[in-house]
């Protein structure tokens, strides 16, 4: 079998598994939270504070991109299923003019944002070096189908970058807004939140701050993170199941 065979094989067996593979770097987390704990005490509490918000901002930065590729996706593009690679249309216009795989790239900053906060260079390498080997096999895998798919697809990536965007190429989306899509990003959303309020807890139980009252008056920010992100994946997920059901009405009243 070829590499670039193999590569796809292995991505189309790891996108099963997409939505759960993070949790294999809670191993290495584990073994980083002593030298985090020493370098939050080399920070100070400003220091901390400022560094701790600006790996934040990282991750905001990949929430940010994941939005601008989803708002504007045509109907068949950005599939969110788990159990296949499937597609029906190909996105070129937008975001995707410029980047080839922005969602994947959002979510590479994500992770990596998530991992900064815990202030241990190797670990955030290791995060960013495991989201490497593990994306580049999906993206065989969807490139390889994609461009079984569509006529459009190797003219689109011979001259579009995979990770790195380059905006000379910017094409303005010829869609409309998918707001139903958009709010599907509150998952992102809820997932750096409360990654970097885990990992600050275990760091913090490492100290002898076990209950829930001590970590709240030490931590008031990520409290109000982690309530500001569920806030928002209630309001995302009524609006949705509020979209479907008028939906639905109206579908219903054309019969």
């Amino acid at each position: 079998m070829r590499l670039t065979d193999r590569l796809a094989d292995q991505g189309r067996r790891l996108f099963l598994f997409r939505a759960i593979v993070p949790l294999a770097t809670l191993p290495l987390a584990m073994l980083a939270l002593p030298q985090s704990r020493a370098m939050e005490s080399w920070l100070g509490a400003t220091g901390n504070l400022i560094y701790q918000w600006a790996a934040i901002s990282v991750g905001l930065l990949g929430l940010a991109l994941r939005c601008a590729a989803v708002a504007y996706a045509p109907d068949g593009s950005s599939s969110r299923d788990t159990q296949q690679i499937r597609a029906t249309a190909l996105n070129t216009t937008g975001i995707y003019s410029i980047v080839r795989h922005p969602l994947y790239c959002g979510a590479g900053l994500l992770w990596v944002g998530a991992a900064l906060t815990l202030r241990v260079w190797w670990f955030a390498a290791l995060v960013a070096l495991l989201y490497i080997v593990y994306i580049e096999r999906i993206v065989a895998a969807e490139e390889a189908y994609l461009s079984a798919t569509f006529d459009e697809f190797d003219r689109w990536s011979s001259r579009t970058p995979a990770f790195v965007p380059k905006p000379s190429l910017w094409r303005p989306a010829g869609g409309t807004l998918q707001w139903r899509r958009l709010l599907s990003e509150h998952n992102a959303l809820l997932a750096l939140a409360a990654s970097v309020a885990l990992l600050e807890f275990l760091e913090d139980a490492l100290d002898g701050v076990v209950t829930w009252a001590e970590w709240r008056a030490i931590h008031p920010d990520l409290v109000w993170l982690v309530a500001c992100a569920a806030a928002i994946s209630i309001v995302a997920i009524t609006l949705r199941r509020w979209g479907l059901e008028a939906s639905s009405e109206v579908q219903g009243s054309e019969c």
